[in-house]
């Protein structure tokens, strides 16, 4: 494979710069074409996820794991972890391409990050009904028992150009446990009861692979708060409050993440082959 011609990186001349109709078009088709190709890249990684990971064991296949280290591919997508969120973004692009009412619409509607297109992709995996109302608009409950018609909805759709990883996985996390409705009088309740620290290594990421490290990753967190916030309901309501920090860690984690992401930065030519013969792929 070639590697990037570096002289073509260059900041274009005035003369190319100066605003245009021609200029516009550019830049629209740009834009169009890197939607394109994004788009079937993550349709390639799902196809490729589809015929290569075993249902049962939830774990790629060896002749997968080694084609990956033979070529190097981690240089590009990073652990197959970070492989698997390309395969679910193909997941929502094939969904939305041939289940929908609208393809052309709604497939102008996604995002192209992998991080939000990927947490989109577990809401369609959750639900296919409110993955459809997402489409349409920005969706919120009080409770879990909160019947569908008092659902509150408003525009613009959560599914969106402009959607974030940050935003779609925190509405997500507040649609599976809504918080507690708000007290209507002065609240009392502000004497220290319990504290809950979780471990630094919570933002720990490899600087060469991206891959997670530390005792603690973010799905852990979640899984812990749910677990809590079980304890809480009307019934204690007015005795005990529960607040946390989840928006702030997740917001420190997605970004340190992507800092480490491999897929983020310019792959070098000379990498591929040191990658074959020295890295070892996860499953």
């Amino acid at each position: 494979m070639a590697g990037f011609q570096t002289g073509n990186y260059k900041i274009p001349s005035s003369s190319k710069s100066t605003v245009s109709e021609n200029l516009a078009n550019e830049i629209k088709t740009q834009f169009v074409n890197d939607r394109e190709n994004r788009f079937q890249l993550f349709l390639l990684s799902s196809g490729i996820r589809r015929k290569y990971l075993d249902k049962k064991t939830n774990k790629y296949s060896d002749e997968f794991q080694n084609w990956y280290l033979k070529y190097g591919l981690s240089d590009f997508f990073g652990s197959t972890s970070n492989f698997t969120k390309y395969a679910g973004c193909g997941e929502v692009v094939n969904y939305v391409a041939t289940k929908t009412s609208n393809p052309e619409k709604y497939l102008k509607q996604l995002p192209v990050s992998v991080g939000a297109l990927y947490e989109i992709s577990i809401i369609l995996k959750m639900n296919k009904d409110i993955f459809a109302i997402c489409l349409q608009f920005t969706v919120t409950r009080k409770t879990l028992a909160e019947e569908k018609h008092d659902w509150k909805t408003v525009k613009p759709p959560l599914i969106n150009p402009q959607a974030t990883e940050l935003k779609v996985r925190t509405w997500r996390r507040k649609w599976e446990t809504p918080p507690p409705e708000k007290q209507k009088r002065t609240d009392k309740r502000t004497m220290p009861f319990i504290t809950i620290k979780c471990s630094g290594e919570l933002y720990d990421f490899d600087k060469k692979t991206g891959d997670k490290t530390g005792c603690l990753d973010l799905e852990q967190v979640e899984k812990l708060l749910k677990l809590v916030q079980k304890h809480f309901d009307t019934s204690n309501m007015k005795q005990f409050k529960i607040e946390n920090n989840l928006d702030q860690l997740t917001e420190g984690y997605i970004k340190r993440r992507d800092a480490n992401d491999p897929a983020n930065k310019i792959p070098k030519k000379k990498s591929v082959k040191k990658t074959a013969k020295t890295k070892s792929v996860k499953a």
